[in-house]
């Protein structure tokens, strides 16, 4: 969002400073230019009747609910700015950083060693506080007990990243029941 809103806010500024150089330019008379010159009188006029129909409470349906959309927009514009990005990197600890990528890698790595795991897939998000949550997903064959894989993969995850010093606030482990001959990697 921050990309969009600096955008729309460069072509604005840009607008403004070429409205700048107009007025200056009609304000002094120069190049044989005059502010009596400049057709603003009709949209002026256009202007000070809507102000006017504002004031009075005469606007149509349309007018009010495009308005209350425009206010809406730049309430919500407003707010999506002010909330800060999300982190690129997993912090771990005071001023040092690791790339997600590497974090898929080693859970990745730590996911395929474990016997009852044929094929796994690994999301990470970085966080602002130190460790990443990451969300693990592990396919295994139909039939076998999940309660004990699942805890089994969590734990070695765990122990595997405690030792490379990569913590983790949150791991989110998923088992799906797969075919072996459907899944990517070896049949045990």
């Amino acid at each position: 969002m921050r990309v969009f809103n600096r955008i729309v806010m460069t072509l604005l500024f840009a607008g403004l400073f070429v409205l700048g150089v107009y007025m200056v330019v009609y304000s002094f008379d120069l190049f044989g230019r005059s502010l009596t010159s400049l057709p603003i009188s009709d949209f002026s006029g256009g202007l000070q009747d809507f102000v006017t129909r504002v004031e009075n409470g005469n606007l149509s349906a349309v007018t009010i609910v495009t308005l209350v959309i425009l206010a809406l927009l730049g309430l919500i514009w407003f707010i999506a700015e002010l909330r800060p990005s999300a982190p690129r990197r997993v912090r771990m600890g005071n001023g040092t950083y690791v790339t997600r990528d590497v974090v898929e890698e080693e859970v990745s790595t730590v996911a395929e060693q474990v016997p009852d795991v044929l094929s796994s897939s690994v999301g990470v998000r970085a966080r602002r506080s130190p460790g990443a949550r990451i969300d693990l997903e592990a396919k295994v064959r139909r039939g076998e007990d999940l309660g004990t894989i699942s805890s089994g993969l969590r734990s070695k995850v765990q122990e595997h990243l405690s030792e490379r010093g990569l913590p983790v606030s949150k791991l989110n482990v998923k088992l799906v029941e797969a075919d072996p001959r459907q899944t990517k990697s070896r049949v045990q």
